[in-house]
């Protein structure tokens, strides 16, 4: 990185000697140099953790910000090469489109003083106004671009925003930087959260969930083995390889056993109070999603599940949910990243998939988590009264009122977190006022003309897509915008590669002091099965074959009968649709039938109910009636 310059002139005007030593002329149309499939799957493979870090952690939470705008995020590798591309393209002509495509070199020598180029060339965070590139036919647009800093400080991409020239530079430009920050942050997380204490630390306790705070790396011993730039800013010099005691004046020990989202301050280095929570290692605070202590049987195996001390519903946290899957970690990820800032989100999922749950652990991660959760179910609550449950009422507000008034559910929130199940459901006119309070933080009971002042923050959850619903009219487009600041996805129980930890850690709820052992036969149909009801399913399903056992094993003949309805038989979903689906069922007496279906299917009670059409009970009884069993 030569010639690096330290105001937005000198960047500038470097660049443009740059260019001239390299023999372009202003004139000079843009070289398009583009990557090979062989090197583009190369250059994707080697940035694979930068894309999916950028498009999974951060961009969600600005993209609706630039989504009403001509303007464009890209992501470069260190080597000037598109990687990936989101926004809206509306500035550039059909000409130029080409040099946004992914593979494109954005290097200077092909493209002249250019975000990307020159932000690669300085290792500086760099605006590029339409006059100040290099090359004529660049100047439609204005960009601006940061590079992007792995955990041990090697320049590994250049993230950019490309717009017309409407949009403010200095918007862009602070915009661009915080997303890079994130993008850096997310790394060092993703890289060292399993196994190494995090400090997060800053000049206000209030701001320690901004991208701007600093963030260091400690292990056991106390050596910081990564913190991120603003972490060398604020303590004044560059932090990896430093003892954590020098620099905070705290021990290691103490550090690490100190609670996370408790406070904490310390002088050290910094020669100024500095404010900080600890975060720590995800594989020392939780080793088992529901439990406190070690994890699950091997799933190769009917070993009896462990005992377990299970948590409370209302203490677990996101880490606590992550069993494996990998849809659930993404969700778990990206929730973590803004679990401490007012960044509404909204959860999105099939019926019994565990939104309230996530949403709880949403709460309980958060540094609201010693105020109140209030959960609300838009869709349980009579439309006509879902005005005052949630606002509430003043005495003799309407007839039938409660003659001492209701303070209402969002009051009750205040501090803590409202969440708003199956907010889809909510009718159009308390749509309006729910606006009103998210934009003015205050909420007028009904027969009032007094505001109360709320602070909370918001969770949505919906089993159906608001988008669509928004289309349709059926929900309000300003709301929409106002709530979804992030979705979360919550995958489908059938979708999840996780069932087996998912049983682990649901039964020391619902087993209480038994010892658990479950056949392998019975988690090969649970792999197989459809699941409609998901997670509220499986709970039942469990509950069931608890109580069928009494005790012992877990066998396929413990399983409730409704729960083979919905596992199909390959042999008979792979039949023609002309074809009679179960013709054993309905021709000859079973009498006839089932001992030879008995000997064929070798003994396979499972198999047997799915060719007959009854359930497993049924088989052994006639099982048993003729002598086979």
């Amino acid at each position: 990185m030569s010639d690096i310059a330290h105001t937005h002139d000198e960047i500038i005007q470097a660049s443009w000697r740059r260019c001239q030593s390299l023999g372009l002329s202003p004139k000079a149309t843009p070289e398009i140099v583009q990557l090979n499939q062989g090197q583009w799957h190369d250059a994707r493979d080697r940035s694979n953790d930068l894309i999916a870090t950028t498009q999974e952690q951060v961009l969600p939470f600005y993209e609706n910000i630039l989504v009403n705008s001509n303007s464009l995020v890209l992501l470069a590798d260190n080597d000037g090469n598109l990687l990936s591309r989101w926004g809206r393209p509306g500035f550039v002509s059909q000409m130029e489109k080409h040099l946004f495509d992914q593979g494109t070199s954005w290097l200077e020598k092909y493209n002249g003083t250019n975000a990307v180029g020159t932000a690669l060339q300085t290792g500086e965070a760099v605006a590029v106004g339409r006059d100040e590139h290099y090359l004529i036919a660049n100047r439609y647009m204005t960009a601006s671009a940061a590079p992007i800093y792995n955990s041990d400080r090697h320049l590994v991409g250049v993230l950019n925003i490309s717009s017309d020239a409407y949009l403010p530079t200095s918007h862009v430009n602070g915009m661009v930087k915080v997303m890079t920050q994130a993008v850096e942050n997310q790394l060092i997380i993703a890289t060292y959260r399993h196994h190494h204490h995090m400090l997060i630390f800053n000049t206000s306790s209030d701001n320690l969930t901004s991208q701007w705070a600093g963030l260091l790396v400690f292990n056991e011993s106390g050596d910081i083995v990564a913190a991120n730039r603003r972490a060398d800013l604020l303590v004044g010099q560059t932090l990896a390889g430093l003892n954590i005691e020098y620099v905070t004046g705290i021990s290691a020990l103490k550090l690490s056993a100190h609670p996370e989202n408790h406070s904490l301050s310390f002088i050290g280095l910094s020669k100024y109070r500095l404010f900080g929570a600890i975060k720590q290692p995800m594989t020392r605070t939780i080793r088992s999603p529901f439990s406190t202590q070690t994890p699950a049987f091997s799933p190769n195996s009917s070993a009896p599940m462990p005992k377990k001390e299970a948590i409370a519903l209302s203490d677990r946290q996101l880490p606590h949910l992550d069993l494996g899957d990998l849809k659930m970690q993404k969700a778990i990820r990206q929730a973590l990243s803004v679990v401490n800032s007012d960044i509404p989100l909204v959860i999105q999922g099939e019926t019994g998939v565990g939104k309230e749950v996530f949403a709880k652990a949403v709460h309980a991660s958060s540094n609201r988590a010693k105020k109140k959760m209030v959960a609300v179910n838009c869709a349980a609550i009579p439309a006509e009264l879902v005005e005052s449950e949630l606002f509430g009422y003043v005495k003799g507000a309407f007839t039938g009122a409660n003659a001492k008034g209701s303070m209402g559910y969002i009051r009750q929130a205040d501090g803590g977190t409202l969440m708003l199940d199956e907010i889809g459901d909510m009718p159009l006119h308390v749509q309006a006022r729910l606006l009103r309070v998210l934009q003015e933080k205050a909420v007028t009971p009904l027969g009032s003309t007094e505001s109360y002042p709320v602070d909370f923050r918001v969770i949505c959850a919906t089993h159906q897509s608001l988008r669509s619903a928004v289309a349709e009219k059926r929900f309000r487009d300003d709301l929409y915008y106002r709530i979804n600041g992030l979705t979360l996805f919550l995958p489908a129980l059938r979708e999840r590669s996780d069932i087996e930890p998912l049983v682990s850690a649901l039964l020391p709820e619902l087993a209480a002091d038994q010892n658990v052992v479950i056949d392998r036969e019975v988690f090969h149909l649970f792999a197989q099965h459809p699941w409609p009801g998901n997670i509220r399913q499986l709970v039942n399903t469990l509950r069931v074959a608890l109580a069928l056992s009494q005790g012992e094993r877990i066998q396929t003949h413990h399983l409730p009968d409704d729960f083979f309805l919905d596992v199909q038989s390959p042999s008979i979903s792979t039949l023609p649709e002309n074809d009679v689906a179960s013709p054993v069922a309905q021709s000859a007496s079973w009498r006839d039938t089932l001992p030879a279906l008995y000997a064929s299917s070798d003994g396979n009670i499972t198999r047997l109910a799915q060719l007959t059409g009854v359930s497993r009970n049924t088989i052994y009884k006639r099982l048993r009636s003729l002598g086979l069993k």
